[in-house]
């Protein structure tokens, strides 16, 4: 499994950007190292006339904003356009997008997890989590970076909660570290329109890892029958292995991965999370360009995220860190309406660099 939903800062070195964006890179490899995986990757898919029609599931949680059959169908059509556009590639739509419930789907899922996996997963609903290990292992990525820790600070620092002033090391992996834990109580503190918490217990549902990344990870790698998968669920979550920079400011979001899936026809499955785009939250605002996004520029931001994992499901298409106009280049934070608006193909056609080589990037078979 591949996690790509990263950040990004045009205006950076590129061995800044490369501080935020390697860790998402190694997630899945420690994922796969962690329960005794052989090294061997995804094949790169073989695409006849340049063609994919993909099987498309939606998993539905009814607490959350939810899209219609039309809408659904407007934010995989607009990922398709942006597909033919960048990569020249067809994605055809199913006659109707199969929808699951996501408590049916993951009551199964759980009676699959692996030994220990539980152990990866810090358990922040019930405040039982080890921050200090999480600090240390910021601590390590940050040192081991060639950009200086004034410029990583320059970087991180708008996104930080408010009352934090890092000054070294330690004190700036601490503020990150403090942002992670706030924003993620925010997450699993606010409620949505039934009154209950975003994230936690509900009376009357079973109590299943939803919001949790690994299991949407372990879902595919189980051969999950599709090669698109939406879910109006967040998912946001703490692990205990190296968390990405990104992920740790904006309160553990994960908004969509491309994962290894030994049922998928193409090796591979992408997952959106539609959340980040239709939830009405002040908080989240902030990391969206301070601005709501209406439905139309959520149906439209949704497909582009969308657009980007099939970069990496399609192509294997690593991240071009320098090319605001690539596609695969990621959104910085959820500044969803900026990214969109810097998006040329004519700029970043394939090939056109390493990041942009079909083949680039390594999805790990775990």
């Amino acid at each position: 499994m591949t996690k790509v939903t990263v950040i990004e800062r045009g205006a950076q070195k590129p061995t800044l950007i490369i501080l935020l964006f390697i860790a998402v890179l190694a997630l899945p490899i420690l994922f796969s190292s962690a329960f005794g995986a052989e090294s061997q990757h995804v094949t790169l898919p073989i695409l006849a006339n340049k063609t994919v029609a993909p099987r498309i599931v939606y998993i539905k949680n009814s607490r959350f904003p939810s899209l219609s059959q039309n809408e659904l169908r407007a934010v995989v059509a607009h990922a398709a356009r942006l597909v033919k556009n960048h990569f020249d590639i067809t994605i055809t739509q199913p006659q109707a997008i199969k929808v699951l419930n996501i408590d049916t789907v993951f009551a199964d899922l759980v009676t699959k997890t692996p030994k220990d996996f539980d152990q990866l997963i810090g358990d922040f609903k019930n405040d039982d989590v080890d921050w200090p290990t999480i600090t240390e292992m910021l601590i390590k990525q940050i040192h081991q970076q060639e950009t200086s820790l004034d410029d990583q600070m320059a970087f991180v620092r708008p996104y930080l909660m408010p009352q934090l002033t890092p000054h070294d090391l330690a004190s700036f992996a601490q503020a990150i570290t403090d942002t992670f834990k706030a924003r993620l109580k925010l997450w699993a503190t606010a409620t949505l329109q039934d009154g209950y918490p975003m994230i936690g217990s509900v009376p009357g549902r079973a109590d299943l890892p939803l919001n949790e990344y690994g299991f949407w990870a372990l879902m595919a790698k189980e051969g999950f029958p599709a090669e698109i998968i939406l879910t109006n669920q967040l998912v946001a979550s703490v692990e205990y292995i190296p968390i990405p920079v990104h992920t740790s400011i904006r309160g553990g979001i994960t908004g969509g991965s491309t994962e290894y899936n030994p049922a998928s026809t193409l090796g591979s499955s992408v997952w959106v999370s539609l959340a980040p785009f239709l939830l009405k939250n002040a908080e989240l605002d902030k990391l969206r360009d301070n601005l709501p996004l209406n439905k139309a520029e959520a149906l439209q931001a949704a497909g582009t995220m969308l657009a980007h994992e099939l970069g990496h499901q399609l192509l294997h298409l690593n991240h071009p860190w320098k090319n605001p106009a690539c596609l695969m280049r990621p959104a910085e934070v959820l500044k969803f309406s900026s990214w969109r608006k810097n998006l040329k193909a004519q700029k970043c056609p394939l090939s056109s660099e390493p990041a942009m080589t079909p083949g680039s990037i390594k999805i790990p078979i775990w």
